[in-house]
């Protein structure tokens, strides 16, 4: 976009965000699709600079099965079978009774920043702090020129557990959302890569790859955090075998599940009945 490119162009006036934009660039021809965690992950710039950064290279997926993700520009993921495994998961770990645990009892904080991310679509957007287009010209933030060194190293780099699953670790938060590439376990590979050189569709629901594949993986991936946790806390699961039969009933007789008790830890509620109420409500929850 012609207003992209003419912002860019205004903020990026030192050797540090030329920097930056070459290494941005050479990740998107490494891999055509990320989400912003990655790049986050694998480039140290100030979130306010990358707001200005991504529209520069990429276009946004709003729905899909590359949904909230970047795709460089000139890349048509649904054209492309080998795009399967850039395509998003939503995971969520599951607590319950049912699972032997409460959700007071996972080890895993219950909310994502990225909760307050709005698409960038919407018009009013949360504002950690201001800065001004003078302070982006100078470098990354507000910091003085002692600072710019520290900055461009790994000052505002995130961990890449934020993007990568690994077998033996815990997610740092109770949803996440992963690109199956990032999924760095032999046995969710498997699971994945079942029709490699057999796609024939991308679908909107599962992309290129089987239908039920999102559940498959859910579930493993499920399996190998109650296995962790079991083996830090096996305090939780000493008591659920005599119990687990009534306590489940209790609490999933109503038809529950853990998504709906995700929606209301969240205190997520839905709109008064307007004409846009479907769009409202993915705009809240995103």
């Amino acid at each position: 976009l012609a207003a992209a490119v003419q912002t860019w162009k205004k903020v990026c006036t030192n050797p540090v965000d030329k920097k930056v934009e070459e290494e941005l660039r050479k990740l998107f021809e490494v891999r055509p699709i990320w989400s912003r965690n990655a790049v986050k992950a694998n480039v140290s710039v100030h979130p306010d600079k990358l707001k200005l950064l991504l529209p520069y290279l990429a276009y946004y997926m709003l729905t899909g099965p590359w949904r909230s993700l970047w795709v460089r520009f000139g890349y048509d993921p649904r054209k492309h079978p080998e795009a399967k495994i850039y395509q998003v998961l939503d995971f969520r770990i599951r607590c319950g009774m049912k699972y032997g645990y409460a959700p007071n009892d996972m080890p895993v904080k219950a909310k994502r920043s990225t909760y307050n991310y709005s698409l960038p679509i919407t018009v009013k957007k949360p504002v950690s702090h201001t800065v001004s287009i003078h302070d982006l010209k100078q470098g990354l933030g507000t910091s003085g020129a002692s600072s710019a060194k520290k900055s461009a190293s790994s000052r505002y780099k995130l961990k890449e557990s934020i993007y990568i699953f690994r077998e033996g670790a815990l997610p740092p938060y109770r949803q996440m959302f992963y690109q199956l590439c990032d999924l760095n376990v032999e046995s969710l590979q498997k699971i994945i890569r079942r029709n490699d050189g057999t796609e024939s569709e991308c679908t909107e629901r599962d992309g290129w790859c089987l239908p039920k594949t999102s559940d498959d993986l859910r579930d493993t991936m499920s399996l190998m955090i109650k296995q962790i946790i079991r083996s830090t806390r096996p305090a939780l699961f000493s008591s659920t075998t005599s119990t687990e039969d009534g306590k489940e009933q209790l609490a999933y007789e109503s038809g529950e599940d853990e998504d709906d008790e995700e929606e209301e830890e969240e205190d997520f509620k839905p709109s008064d009945g307007s004409e846009n109420e479907m769009e409202t409500e993915i705009l809240d929850y995103v």
